[in-house]
C-alpha cells in the first residue's frame, strides 16, 4: 500500500527508489535480483536520458535525469512524479549515486522517508537498469506522469527483454 505525501496543497503517493547500500545502517531492500546482472549503461547516470529500472522490491520505475542534478521519477502507483536531485559520490571508498526526495516522502520498501541523500552502489545501480530513451518522452520534467503506472508492466516505448524482466 502507498503511503501519502501532502505537501503544498496536493495529495502525492510516493515512493521512493532503492535504499542505501553500504553507505549507512538504513535496511537494505531484497536486490538479489539485480547483484549478478550485466551492466548494458556503464555511462549511467548521465543528464538527458530517460532510464527504465527493474527490481522485484519495486518493479519498474521510469527515471529522467535533467539537466543541474535535477530528475523526476515515475513511480509505480503513484498519480504524480516525483521530483528528485541526484548526484554520484564516492562512500565509504565505493562509488556511488545518491538520490534525495521530498522530506516527508516514504519508501515502503526500505521503510524510511526523504530529506536528505540516500546512496547506492554506482555498480548495482547501473545492474538495475535495462533500458533508456533518448531525452524525455513522457515529459516527466512538466511534473505530470502520461498515465498511472503499474508495477508489473513497462512502458512500451522502452526495447528490452520483457520475458526475463517481470514480476
Amino acid at each position: 500500500m502507498l503511503k501519502i505525501l501532502k505537501a503544498v496543497g496536493l495529495t502525492v503517493p510516493f515512493i521512493m527508489i532503492a535504499g542505501l547500500v553500504g553507505c549507512s545502517n538504513q535496511s537494505r531492500p531484497a536486490f538479489e535480483d539485480v547483484v549478478n546482472r550485466e551492466i548494458v549503461f556503464p555511462e549511467y547516470p548521465s543528464s538527458g536520458w530517460t532510464y527504465l529500472s527493474f527490481s522485484q522490491a519495486h518493479g519498474y520505475q521510469v527515471n529522467y535525469l535533467g539537466k543541474n542534478g535535477r530528475a523526476w521519477l515515475w513511480y509505480p502507483g503513484n498519480s504524480v512524479v516525483v521530483p528528485e536531485e541526484w548526484k554520484r559520490d564516492t562512500v565509504a571508498g565505493q562509488k556511488a549515486v545518491c538520490w534525495r526526495h521530498p522530506a516527508k516522502s516514504y519508501n515502503p520498501v526500505t521503510k524510511r522517508y526523504g530529506g536528505s541523500f540516500a546512496c547506492q552502489s554506482l555498480a548495482l545501480s547501473q545492474r538495475r537498469i535495462i533500458a533508456r530513451l533518448k531525452g524525455d518522452p513522457f515529459a516527466l520534467s512538466s511534473d505530470k506522469i502520461p498515465y498511472r503506472l503499474s508495477k508489473c508492466s513497462a512502458p512500451k516505448e522502452f526495447d528490452f527483454n520483457r520475458d526475463q524482466f517481470r514480476c
